[in-house]
């Protein structure tokens, strides 16, 4: 497995006095992680005339690039931030074999995502949050996968709607 990770962090008080409150970061993480099959395992690939004995490690994505931007209103114990994902290509299912037949890969496909988080302080001990996840609602896709297919065939494809929560939470420190 190799892999990089990049990450910045800039509060914009930093850059400005009147951008106190502001904050900006985006991480950036590249994977290339490969699993070597036991033995048996390849040996039933071969079997059926396939030679496969390496392939992606199961649900590591390729890549992941995260940006989020925050405003905090101190004075009144307001938080407002953004947060935005893009996942890359991610194996979720290895080949197999199936009654003497090759099933290939099943990837899922990159999608970007974007979340909303509001918080506000009632009290020293009381917040209250709202949150929005998944607001770009992506299609999201699954393909079969393979060296031996001339391209991805789909699997499937869904949308996995928006989630909105509010919640109320007490902290006490003792």
């Amino acid at each position: 497995m190799l892999g990089a990770e990049f990450e910045f962090r800039v509060q914009g008080r930093n850059l400005h006095e009147n951008l106190d409150g502001l904050s900006f970061g985006f991480n950036a993480t590249v994977i290339n992680s490969q699993v070597t099959l036991p033995a048996d395992e390849a040996a039933e690939f071969e079997n059926i005339g396939f030679d496969t004995t390496e392939r992606d490690m199961t649900g590591a994505p390729q890549y992941l690039f995260n940006a989020n931007t925050s405003y905090e209103w101190l004075p009144y114990g307001t938080l407002v931030s953004l947060f935005y994902t893009v996942t890359g290509d991610t194996l979720l299912a290895g080949a197999g074999i199936d009654t003497g037949n090759y099933v290939p890969n099943i990837y899922a496909l990159p999608y970007g995502t974007l979340n909303f988080t509001l918080q506000q302080y009632l009290t020293e001990h009381l917040k209250l949050f709202f949150q929005a996840k998944n607001l770009t609602n992506p299609e999201i896709q699954t393909v079969y996968r393979s060296p031996y297919l001339a391209e991805d065939i789909l699997n499937t494809s869904y949308t996995a709607g928006v989630d909105f929560s509010i919640g109320l939470s007490f902290q006490m420190d003792f």
